[in-house]
């Protein structure tokens, strides 16, 4: 009898050692941004109207330079990756429509264009003078800071977006441009000053803009399953260093297998390995060939995930 019930264990603790096991890779996953935009991995242009006000058209200028280089920097693109351009604006123009944009796209050649508008500027006014701790230069020994209201509109056209939206982005702020001086400059003077610092400002503006357009970042944590097999373990390790293109083919040349539950396992690896890079729809694929072959007991938080990161 003790015989019989040691080689039952023995027997149960062999199906244990032969069934997979579970692995937690831990992933910092980014999602879209405070905008409700999905810009990752798509090209994108910045385009700025001018009129005939020279102070408002510094400031455009400098928001469309300060806001494309705050995204260059979030989205690793590069400097100098999304393209600026401006545009004389007409009367009776209608920038912002749908058909317009999608011109603007297809002249810039992105993905998705953003249409800074025509800034509406208010009356500048122009402090006392403060002199300066140390200054550079008796040229800049004094200090006067501007104050005026702006009021700025962003259109933001996605091709890649299947609702055909244009997405309207509004604020309203002071802007305060500094005008530096021997302490003697009149009126007319230290306006011109303060309007030259427009384009300082509407940098600062631009990049303080951008951030709602910015990816988040969540910590997330992901299943995979393996075998006690040296081939698994590799697989694993390209993973854990997220090679997922790797860690895939590795998964792949383990399908060659009549056993049901091994390959659902490397198809199911397959299938996150997929959502990792990006091939939402080549996710569901595989997930479903894992669910007809064995179905895991992680496959529904899985296919969850993947159809949560489609609907974006």
């Amino acid at each position: 009898m003790k015989r019989i019930l040691f080689q039952l264990l023995s027997l149960a603790l062999l199906a244990v050692s032969c069934g997979p096991s579970r692995h937690a890779v831990h992933v910092e996953m980014r999602y879209p941004s405070k905008s409700g935009l999905e810009l990752s991995g798509k090209t994108l242009s910045v385009v700025y109207l001018e009129n005939d006000n020279p102070a408002a058209n510094l400031f455009n200028e400098g928001m469309a330079d300060g806001f494309a280089y705050a995204l260059e920097q979030d989205y690793g693109t590069g400097e100098g990756s999304i393209g600026v351009y401006k545009m004389r604006c007409h009367q009776g123009a209608r920038y912002a429509s749908r058909d317009s944009l999608l011109n603007l796209l297809i002249d810039t050649g992105s993905d998705v264009v953003f249409l800074l508008d025509t800034l509406q500027l208010g009356t500048m006014t122009i402090g006392g003078s403060s002199k300066v701790a140390s200054a550079a230069s008796p040229d800049s020994a004094y200090l006067n800071i501007g104050q005026v209201q702006f009021s700025m509109a962003m259109h933001c056209f996605d091709a890649m977006d299947k609702s055909e939206l244009v997405h309207t982005f509004t604020g309203t702020s002071i802007a305060n441009p500094h005008a530096y001086s021997d302490g003697k400059a009149s009126s007319v003077e230290l306006y011109r000053k303060a309007e030259a610092g427009m384009l300082d400002e509407g940098w600062q503006a631009g990049r303080q803009i951008a951030s709602s357009f910015k990816s988040e970042w969540k910590h997330e944590q992901y299943s995979l399953v393996y075998f006690d097999n040296e081939k698994w373990y590799k697989a694993l390790d390209r993973a854990e260093a997220y090679d997922w293109k790797g860690a895939m083919d590795m998964w792949i040349t383990l399908l060659s297998t009549n056993d049901m539950l091994r390959r659902s396992c490397a198809e199911y690896n397959i299938a996150t390995a997929c959502y990792m890079l990006g091939e939402y729809d080549l996710a569901l694929e595989w997930l479903d060939q894992s669910d007809k072959d064995n179905k895991l007991p992680y496959s529904d938080a899985l296919r969850k995930r993947i159809n949560e990161r489609r609907a974006f």
